[in-house]
């Protein structure tokens, strides 16, 4: 079909000059929007930064390609086109914000500068076009220059984020031992903290490329981290993670130098000279619209390079700086505390997003069975259930007929608050102050074998049911058994006990709402949190096997099962059944053995297990075998797992593999037990043994 001529020639007359203000549109979304990535997991956010990410190289290259073919030699315009030219590699060099969508772009460095030189040519060529007019060529000259400064800096921020590089910049100064780590800590809320942490984080850049640490360079930040509460742990550890993104997703490497002060002073001067020598220059003979256009060119680089320096100022790096420049003296001190201040009134300091993404296998078993007995969903009803966002996995079993498959749906994400993240750095701090040997203990044990409450086989038995099992099966039956146990009201009585069905009635009468205690809440959200991580994340959970999906598949069959054979329990099997009702359902039911081992029966038996503790010590003790998981989980993890997901709001799991990280340096001086575990006293051990094997020989 043949476009109408008049549109032909309506885009011909505009093409440019819309593309151009598209290209300025998505500078103005990639300086604000891209500096979100670090603490936003919302979906439509990443969407538009991406888009635009994508859009903004596109768009410049097109329109350079454009401007070649637009000029005219009679036309007085074309001074004025050609000023636009180096406004389109001034946008390529990109915002400080962003440098890199993912750590892949960090790789094409090369590629991205050799993109320069095609760009340069182009706009000179069109420059030259618009000689012998040369009305606006100083100002056009100016933001050249600007342009190609921008420009470099992207590239060579891209270059030290390399992997390459990135190795190279710490062994050229693995020997030399940070200097502003303080060993006084006693008050981290200030601006020490932020010291103490570029400190760390100087330190533990080996961690972020997966480098064993050298001995000589750790053993002081070992000591530092020791000392610090939970609070201060995770006070540090989210600035930790806050430089690394900066340093690899944005230009605050070259930004933050000498020279990246002095070029950033350049290109202000630069920008707002040639504003002033475009504003007298005489335009008569100009398109009344291309003057429009190149006014809001300048003022929105002008307002982009101003926005662009005070994010600079009120920088975490900034007042790093003004704390470490011993020329400045009291000064810097003065400054960075006043930029603190402001900073502190201005907004509130997020280094995550704070969500923890929620997985519930019991209440995804009784929406499946639900879902089997209810009408199928119409086209709207379909719509909004997909267009809510809500993340799902299908679970298949390993034959493709006669078997049901199961489809799992996360929950909203909760909000991971001071109190449950320093429960978790409590008890992880806790875990990591034991000796490495101990650290692949059974999740629980730990904690198990100080009760007090429950008679002394426990231990023992818990250690025959819990043994043996995979990682990812222990997450599957702690989840079920912290779901049931959550549950069951009954204080005082279990429920296999004689009596249990008379006192459970007189339990069930209405005596109020009870509490729920911090440490149940945090089981809970970790719970849910480490079965979404298994089933959704498994890229991050490298101690995952291939065959996990068929595990987990199991599991759900023989819920759904349990669920449709409780034919006599009519809330149950109401599409709106609770969860309570549906977990104290499987704990007052008789337990049936199948052929196959079922990891449902495990967990149910886990669960009787753990309610013949005492209530305080249960939840203690629940609480420390779901963060001895999440730490067996992040531990084992590639460390470019994390690094990627810090341009994505963070994760919970990446703070706990950094801590876990620097248990390194807190047993520097036993670098055999940090590499090998207890495997190295045991190979000495058998040495000897084996010499006294042929001592007694001879």
């Amino acid at each position: 079909m043949d476009i109408p001529e008049k549109y032909k020639q309506l885009w011909s007359d505009w093409d440019i000059r819309v593309l151009i203000l598209l290209s300025l549109s998505v500078q103005i979304i990639l300086i604000f929007l891209g500096r979100l990535r670090k603490t936003s997991t919302s979906i439509w956010i990443r969407m538009l930064v991406w888009s635009s990410y994508l859009l903004a190289d596109w768009v410049a290259d097109f329109v350079l390609g454009q401007l070649s073919n637009a000029m005219d030699d009679s036309s007085s315009s074309n001074a004025i086109i050609a000023f636009w030219a180096p406004f389109l590699i001034l946008h390529l060099g990109g915002p400080d914000t962003i440098t890199a969508y993912s750590m892949e772009d960090n790789e094409l460095w090369a590629r991205h500068l050799l993109g320069l030189i095609y760009e340069l040519i182009v706009a000179f060529y069109v420059l030259f076009r618009s000689l012998p007019n040369t009305r606006l060529l100083a100002p056009t000259i100016l933001i050249f220059l600007v342009a190609i400064i921008k420009y470099v800096e992207r590239s060579y921020s891209l270059y030290k984020a390399s992997t390459e590089s990135f190795r190279s910049s710490i062994s050229s100064s693995a020997r030399k031992l940070p200097t502003n780590i303080s060993s006084n800590i006693s008050n981290m809320e200030d601006l020490n903290s932020l010291n103490e942490a570029f400190g760390l984080y100087y330190a533990c850049k080996p961690f972020f490329v997966d480098i064993i640490p050298l001995v000589e360079v750790y053993e002081t930040t070992g000591n530092l981290v020791k000392e610090m509460t939970a609070k201060e742990v995770l006070i540090v550890t989210g600035i930790e993670l806050s430089y690394a993104y900066d340093e690899l997703y944005t230009k605050a490497t070259i930004n933050h130098s000498r020279v990246g002060y002095a070029l950033r002073a350049l290109c202000s001067i630069c920008i707002l000279l040639s504003f002033s020598l475009y504003v007298l220059v005489p335009k008569d003979d100009f398109d009344s619209l291309d003057v429009v256009i190149t006014y809001v060119l300048l003022v929105a680089s002008i307002f982009l390079d101003a926005m662009a320096t005070i994010m600079l100022l009120f920088s975490d790096w900034m007042m790093v700086t003004l704390l470490n420049v011993k020329k400045l003296g009291n000064w810097g001190k003065w400054l960075a505390k006043h930029i603190a201040r402001i900073k502190r009134v201005w907004l509130k300091r997020r280094y995550w997003s704070g969500e923890m993404p929620q997985l519930n296998l019991v209440s995804n078993c009784l929406k499946n069975f639900a879902l089997s007995k209810a009408p199928r969903l119409g086209i709207m009803d379909w719509l909004k259930e997909k267009l809510s966002l809500v993340q799902e996995i299908k679970l298949y079993p390993s034959w493709t007929t006669g078997f049901e498959t199961y489809t799992l749906h996360t929950l909203q994400p909760v909000q991971a608050t001071d109190e449950l993240q320093e429960i978790i750095a409590t008890y992880a701090q806790r875990r990591l102050r034991e000796s490495w040997d101990k650290f692949n203990e059974l999740a629980g044990l730990s904690a198990l074998q100080q009760i007090t409450t429950a008679p002394a086989w426990v231990v023992p038995s818990f250690i025959k049911l819990i043994e043996g099992l995979s990682f990812d099966q222990q997450v599957l039956v702690w989840h079920i058994s912290t779901e049931l146990c959550l549950h069951w009201k009954s204080k005082s009585v279990h429920p296999l006990h004689p009596h249990q069905i008379e006192i459970e009635a007189e339990d069930n009468k209405p005596r109020g709402v009870k509490r729920k205690s911090s440490e149940m809440e945090v089981c809970k959200y970790l719970s849910n949190y480490m079965m979404y991580m298994v089933l959704m994340r498994p890229d991050m959970m490298s101690t995952m096997g291939g065959a996990s999906p068929l595990v987990f598949w199991h599991a759900v069959y023989d819920m759904v099962q349990f669920i449709r054979r409780s034919g006599d329990d009519y809330h149950l099997l109401m599409p709106n059944a609770k969860v309570e009702e549906a977990c104290r359902k499987m704990m007052t039911t008789p337990v049936e053995w199948i052929r196959y081992p079922s990891l449902f029966e495990i967990a149910r038996v886990l669960a009787h297990l753990m309610l013949l503790i005492d209530d305080e010590e249960r939840w203690r003790i629940v609480t420390t075998a779901w963060v001895e998981l999440l730490m067996q989980g992040a531990k084992n993890t590639r460390a470019i797992m994390h690094v990627k997901q810090l341009s994505k709001g963070g994760e919970l799991l990446t703070f706990i593999w950094l801590l876990t990280k620097h248990v390194g340096m807190a047993d520097a001086l036993d670098i055999g037990a940090y590499m090998t575990g207890g495997a190295l006293d045991m190979a000495k051990q058998l040495l000897l043994m084996i010499k006294i094997y042929f001592q007694n020989q001879l």
